[in-house]
């Protein structure tokens, strides 16, 4: 069953930026801040995993603060390097105005920001109580163990986002390139901070 969650998991986070490029028109940028978005939730969910361990295990906050520290410098980091990146790919971005869009979209009558958002957040927080609380993980791990397949699949990231980013100055592929390579990353990275 758990097995079959997380490629349930791995499918609808796949769905949902493909649908948006296909069906609801969106552009490169507006995938990136969906993933941004579900990164953002992640990093969160983190730490409040490790607040959990740490109150119930009475552990030193001190492996929580390095780690922490070090996972949330590299949220920071992968999140600027993404803008730069799409900023080389894209030239004539104008951030704010994407961002705006994005939050501003339409479809059937509703700004996407203001479903989209809580959507996000309510599948962390059910992706927490399902695979931290509810099975009893929050019992058995370390805050070490909470970060530690986290940050290397941030590094991961960078790695790729770099990549991205060099490549960027010799060759720029069509949009749809760029937008599979996410969505493929993304379930690969899903699949490792597991």
């Amino acid at each position: 069953m758990r097995v079959n969650l997380k490629y349930f998991q791995l499918l609808t986070d796949a769905v949902i930026p493909l649908l948006g490029y296909f069906f609801w028109h969106w552009n490169l940028y507006f995938i990136v801040l969906f993933y941004l978005l579900d990164y953002l939730a992640y990093e969160f969910f983190s730490h409040v995993k490790a607040k959990k361990v740490q109150s119930l295990k009475r552990e030193k906050s001190s492996a929580w603060l390095k780690l922490g520290t070090i996972s949330a410098l590299l949220f920071i980091s992968n999140t600027v390097f993404v803008q730069l990146t799409m900023q080389a790919l894209v030239p004539t971005i104008d951030f704010t105005k994407e961002i705006s869009a994005f939050w501003n979209y339409k479809d059937m009558g509703i700004e996407q920001g203001y479903f989209l958002l809580p959507l996000i957040a309510f599948a962390g927080y059910q992706r927490y109580k399902m695979e931290f609380m509810m099975t009893g993980m929050f019992q058995k791990t370390t805050i070490q163990h909470i970060f530690k397949n986290h940050i290397q699949a941030q590094l991961l990231a960078f790695g790729c986002i770099a990549l991205t980013f060099g490549l960027s100055f010799f060759i720029v592929f069509p949009e749809i390139v760029y937008v599979l390579g996410i969505v493929l990353f993304t379930g690969l990275y899903q699949l490792f901070r597991k």
